[in-house]
């Protein structure tokens, strides 16, 4: 079952890009991240780096969930995002949860105080 967590911040897609947190319900597993190459559109990769890191700055955090809840409007991370900043250094390696899927990934590093 999929928990989802409230953060106070409202969803900022990137103008002209596919979104970096969708609106979806479905699960995958940690062995299923195929993304090991440097993103192709980087630009993209660096507005989901810079969204994860002020979320776990405002969850006081290394451990950000997957499934977020944006001042209501329920979005999962990008299951290729995720991929390609693990490739990049920015998360460690996700592993499944409890309940044999991804619940959460982790920084590599504390994230910076945002301005």
């Amino acid at each position: 079952m999929i928990s989802w967590t409230e953060v106070p911040l409202d969803y900022e897609p990137l103008t002209g890009s596919n979104d970096v947190f969708v609106v979806a319900t479905s699960v995958f597993q940690a062995s299923s991240l195929g993304k090991n190459t440097p993103a192709r559109n980087r630009e993209r990769q660096a507005h989901f780096e810079r969204q994860l890191k002020n979320i776990a700055w405002h969850l006081g955090s290394r451990n950000v969930p997957v499934f977020l809840s944006f001042n209501g409007e329920r979005r999962r991370m990008d299951k290729g995002c995720i991929g390609l900043a693990v490739t990049a250094g920015i998360l460690e390696h996700p592993v499944d949860g409890p309940e044999d899927f991804v619940t959460h990934v982790t920084l590599t590093a504390e994230p910076p105080t945002p301005f």
